[in-house]
């Protein structure tokens, strides 16, 4: 009796984050962000750690391996922007991400020279670059335009 209430509660909780997700942008967001974050992360670990590029190499490479699981799940599922011209859209995303890039290797240079080690510096970054990257996206890249 007690699982098939656990079992109950578990089934409605799934279907209410899955609702929750469809319908709040800013949590679709959080994870498609989640999961390029984590690409980021790993992959600059790599780099950085493992293959020994110097460390705004490593950022860089993994920043931009990081996009495409990024402007996928941003343009298809966050801001659904299905109808919208990927000749439109791609290049804005691209811009925000470059400035998203700039900003964070700013930041990973200000927080080195600070005397964090690269993987905290990381951590600054990833908390963020996100809010700007969102506003952008939300106010331009992805907002439908007249022809």
């Amino acid at each position: 009796m007690q699982i098939a209430k656990y079992f109950n509660f578990c089934k409605t909780s799934l279907i209410w984050l899955w609702d929750y997700a469809r319908a709040n942008r800013l949590f679709k967001f959080g994870v498609v962000g989640g999961a390029a974050t984590v690409s980021y992360f790993l992959l600059g670990l790599l780099f950085v750690n493992v293959l020994c590029f110097p460390p705004l190499l490593g950022n860089s490479l993994a920043y931009a391996l990081s996009f495409v699981v990024s402007y996928l799940g941003q343009c298809l599922w966050t801001f659904e922007a299905k109808s919208g011209s990927h000749l439109k859209m791609l290049p804005r995303f691209a811009i925000a991400q470059g400035i998203g890039l700039l900003i964070n290797s700013c930041i990973i240079v200000a927080c080195m020279r600070f005397g964090l080690g690269y993987e905290p510096s990381m951590i600054v970054a990833i908390f963020l670059v996100p809010v700007f990257v969102y506003l952008v996206c939300k106010f331009w890249v992805f907002t439908p335009r007249a022809s």
